[in-house]
């Protein structure tokens, strides 16, 4: 077989992504980071982010991190990743018919959008249904607003809808510090009503269900990991994460991932970065034992 064009690629430029390519590319590993969008992944669709000591909006921290990247040495390329066969070196496919090669993998592709998984959901996506509380929420100022999920990315969206929303209602377990401005209610969405749009939800909690007006719905629950294309080599879970041991590596000894898209993976910023980094590391210590 040819040599390998690159000793890493990194499949989606989220900020676990960028984070695993950067410092890959830091230990002087040669790093491509592929995405079908433009960089930072879910971070694009954004806000204010909280996580650290300065606040940036969701499109600075990508905008940051991407530039970390490209002068760490990372080659950022652009296509939807359809295939990815071998067992390192390994071979990754796009739509677009181009071709790569490397010695390992990190998979970073995050998660699908999140579905209710109701009859007529679709009937509302766009028309009530939303998953980008940054680009949507305008749209429903002064309006009654829902979020359903209460973790997360969830977490940040509710935030991101509260001065927005005439209410802002979370479905889903409460967190034990309540944000201000936010209603809480413990249960899920088993109904969607309106004849011109979105106007009520159905609530269902334990045996009673209400119903609440509301304009839109921010959907942050029945997200499905963006895996379809890692080959059954891999161990996944029964909702179809990628499993990982506690060096961040996959039942294959060149192949890892990190963020949403393993098993047990937590919707928040700062596990995102910090899986990036354990990545990386174990790419850069799989492959010096390969030199």
């Amino acid at each position: 077989m040819d040599t390998p064009s690159h000793d890493v690629i990194v499949i989606g430029a989220g900020p676990a992504g960028l984070t695993a390519a950067t410092e890959a590319a830091r230990a002087g590993l040669k790093c491509l980071c592929l995405d079908k969008l433009a960089p930072g992944g879910v971070l694009i669709n954004l806000g204010e982010l909280h996580d650290f000591d300065e606040i940036f909006s969701g499109t600075q921290m990508a905008s940051l991190m991407t530039d970390d990247a490209v002068v760490a040495g990372v080659e950022i390329g652009f296509g939807e990743v359809v295939k990815l066969s071998g067992d390192g070196p390994w071979t990754v496919e796009t739509a677009e018919g181009e071709r790569h090669t490397a010695r390992a993998v990190v998979v970073a592709t995050g998660l699908h959008k999140g579905r209710l998984g109701l009859p007529n959901e679709d009937q509302f996506e766009g028309r009530g249904i939303s998953h980008c509380a940054a680009c949507d929420g305008p749209l429903y100022t002064g309006l009654p607003i829902v979020v359903a999920g209460a973790e997360g990315w969830a977490a940040l969206e509710a935030q991101e809808l509260v001065g927005l929303g005439s209410k802002v209602t979370v479905v889903g377990s409460p967190p034990a510090e309540k944000p201000e401005g936010i209603t809480f209610i413990e249960g899920r969405i088993v109904g969607l009503e309106g004849s011109d749009g979105l106007q009520s939800i159905v609530v269902e909690s334990g045996t009673v269900r209400n119903t609440i007006p509301a304009s839109a719905v921010f959907v942050y629950v029945g997200q499905s990991p963006a895996a379809e294309f890692v080959p059954e080599s891999l161990a996944r879970d029964a909702t179809g994460h990628i499993v990982l041991d506690k060096e961040g590596r996959t039942s294959s000894p060149t192949a890892f991932a990190a963020g949403d898209v393993r098993a047990g993976g937590r919707q928040y910023l700062t596990d995102a970065i910090a899986d990036g980094q354990r990545a990386a590391k174990a790419v850069v210590a799989a492959l010096s034992k390969t030199s």
